[in-house]
């Protein structure tokens, strides 16, 4: 996780900072404390993304559709992994283990930096 990830746009690149100390804490979590966690980083999530929708209807982004639909996407999946955990944790510690990190990274370079470009010229 040593990637340089920063957008240059101090709150985006702050809220991506606490989604990472989230996901290292989960990720060296076991029993209750990692569904408790879990939980954690779905909330965290969620506010984060309506920060992000705020500020694409505020500025009138011009991909705020497709933006949007990968918020669902990822939502989506987090609560059906989250939804897992309860029932077999190990099962959702994959997910986080394997693929939450990646998804994140991702999501940060091929759709948040369109919008941080973006913004770079409104704000």
């Amino acid at each position: 996780m040593n990637d340089n990830l920063n957008l240059n746009i101090d709150v985006m690149d702050e809220t991506h900072r606490e989604f990472l100390e989230i996901l290292l804490k989960i990720q060296s979590s076991t029993g209750s404390e990692f569904v408790s966690l879990f939980e954690d980083m779905i909330n965290h999530t969620k506010e984060h993304f309506a920060f992000e929708e705020d500020l694409m209807i505020k500025y009138n982004f011009y991909a705020k559709q497709e933006h949007l639909e990968e918020h669902e996407n990822l939502l989506g999946e987090m609560n059906y992994f989250y939804e897992k955990s309860k029932k077999s944790p190990i099962f959702a510690k994959s997910y986080i283990n394997e693929y939450a990190y990646e998804k994140f990274k991702r999501h940060i370079i091929n759709i948040d930096s369109q919008l941080a470009m973006f913004l770079k010229e409104k704000m």
